[in-house]
């Protein structure tokens, strides 16, 4: 027996198997806490078995369900906890011993915000109990009013579709999603071996209508976590990728508007470009690629062709030198590249193993695109970027083949970043390239500890943040880095993006994936609020203007 910490209580394991119980195998947990066991006893944690392993005469039946997460609180559920109904019980009903079935994300399948579960159950009424992310250590609690129960029925598949969870105003919600009904295109592209246990004939399963009061995927489709890749286009309006299938859209007075596809994963780039059906392309997890058109409020589908199963992190390229897109799946990270973006031929012109350790996961990685090349620079210092017109690909390092703790990369070439230095890497030193990391100066800072790499103005100045251990703002140097002198104070967090246009953005984001855009016209002088994906900010701010 040992404790581990979960949702903030201490709570008490006990491992045992039992292969005898009937429909269910595997690892049998126990849980008991002292104060669990008081108020609702024990309870028993079954493992649910995969389908592909299970023989026409067991009597389990295939089962399969996907879950969007729209906050940055976790990195993906990749466990549930299920609970079987039994007829004429009360919730209020004391039990010396709860029953739950656990059914694993399947690892096979794409990492990110959607998470795709598979098993096999007798046939039953069943009721989602907890969603968890063991690796941040989170749980969350699901109560069937709202999601409703769903019924198993003896050789007939059940397919449940998609569940939402999103932050909320005031916590976290959760319900299911009306658009993405049925798994069958995951399925396909990311766990074709069982895609043949779920056909047209798949029962919905929910035993219950969509509840009139589950506006979750409404409520999260308005509120995407996350305003990722922020790109100006060439009349100056800019446009960010975030979660629920959404890209955020400013024009040039200000104004932010939301943009969603279909579909509900998440989007990690979009690019500006000049096609008859199309003035900006978006890339994101499960191989989603998607246009809009001049005069358009919509994301449509682009047919991905041969690409093979992944998340697309960026995408850059011309018609006339032909299209790539960064993709990784696991840690294979590869650049493809295809003459056409519409059902194109992808081939692999650049392939590597991100590097990193079985006790920190993967290392860092940092990619972008412009409008000349597409780029990717790893914590171990190693920076590479691939040219569209020559196709070829020049790797280079960071300053001293220094590891990597922070990059940024200017649409104008400029690289600034931050490499460890000091006690453990805590004290990291500033450099910043103005020919794309071939050369590097050094900044020299006034402080110990720097929060954030230096911001390159228009002008040709160089911005700093200050305020680790003193008051907030940002300094400014004349000469690449040598002397600082004040600038103006700061109340923000991290230093500015600086657009061609001489606009500059500051993306506010917390760890729940709430977001707030502050936007400067004066070189980062002076900043308003624009947008938030919060009520209450966004209220007051519409009452303030």
């Amino acid at each position: 027996m040992f404790v581990i910490k979960l949702n903030e209580s201490h709570v008490f394991f006990l491992f045992q198997f039992d292969s005898a119980a009937p429909g269910f195998r595997g690892l049998r947990l126990a849980a008991c806490g002292l104060t669990v066991l008081l108020l609702s006893g024990c309870v028993v944690n079954t493992s649910v078995v995969d389908p592909l392993k299970t023989s026409a005469q067991s009597g389990e039946t295939p089962v399969v369900v996907s879950i969007t997460s729209n906050t940055k609180d976790i990195y993906g559920f990749n466990m549930i906890k299920l609970r079987r109904v039994v007829a004429g019980e009360q919730r209020s009903d004391f039990k010396l011993v709860s029953a739950n079935l656990v059914m694993k994300k399947v690892e096979s399948a794409m990492p990110g915000d959607t998470s795709l579960f598979i098993g096999a159950l007798p046939p039953g009424e069943y009721e989602f109990v907890e969603l968890i992310d063991t690796r941040a250590n989170k749980l969350l609690h699901v109560y069937s009013s709202i999601v409703g129960s769903f019924n198993i029925e003896a050789g007939k598949s059940a397919d449940l579709g998609r569940l939402i969870v999103t932050r909320g105003d005031f916590g976290v919600q959760y319900g299911r999603n009306a658009q993405v009904a049925s798994n069958a295109q995951l399925l396909q592209r990311f766990a074709p071996d069982y895609s043949k246990l779920f056909g047209a004939a798949a029962s919905p399963g929910w035993s219950t209508p969509h509840h009139a009061q589950d506006d979750v995927e409404q409520f999260a489709r308005a509120h995407p976590a996350g305003a990722e890749c922020a790109t100006e286009m060439p009349d100056g309006r800019v446009a960010a990728a975030s979660r629920m299938g959404a890209v955020l859209l400013r024009s040039t007075q200000g104004l932010w508007k939301i943009i969603n596809a279909p579909s509900v994963e998440s989007l990690s780039c979009v690019f500006p470009v000049d096609l008859p059906n199309a003035e900006l392309i978006a890339v994101g997890e499960s191989g989603s690629l998607l246009r809009k058109a001049r005069d358009s409020d919509k994301l449509l589908p682009v047919d991905t062709g041969n690409l093979p199963p992944g998340n697309l992190l960026r995408i850059g390229g011309t018609p006339q030198d032909g299209w790539y897109v960064m993709h990784r799946k696991g840690d294979a990270l590869n650049i493809f590249r295809a003459n056409q973006l519409d059902a194109g031929d992808w081939r692999s012109v650049y392939h590597s193993t991100l590097p990193g350790s079985w006790l920190h996961g993967p290392g860092l990685l940092w990619t972008w695109q412009d409008a000349e090349r597409i780029g990717y620079a790893l914590e171990n210092g190693l920076i590479g970027e691939l040219d569209y017109r020559t196709g070829k690909l020049a790797e280079r390092f960071s300053p001293h083949k220094k590891s990597l703790t922070q990059f940024i990369h200017q649409a104008n070439g400029t690289q600034s970043v931050l490499v460890a230095a000091g006690l453990g890497g805590r004290f990291p030193d500033a450099y910043v390239s103005r020919d794309r990391g071939q050369n590097w100066t050094t900044i020299v800072s006034p402080f110990k500890v720097l929060m954030s790499p230096v911001a390159p103005l228009n002008d040709g100045k160089l911005l700093m943040e200050a305020g680790m251990y003193n008051e907030r703002a940002l300094l400014v140097s004349s000469d690449e880095g040598k002397t600082w002198g004040p600038y103006v104070s700061y109340t923000l967090r991290n230093a500015p993006l600086i657009f061609p246009s001489g606009l500059a953005l500051n993306i506010q984001e917390d760890f729940k994936g709430n977001v707030s855009i502050y936007s400067s016209m004066d070189n980062a002088r002076t900043w308003k609020l624009e947008h938030s994906n919060q009520d209450l900010l966004s209220t007051l701010q519409q009452r303030k203007q």
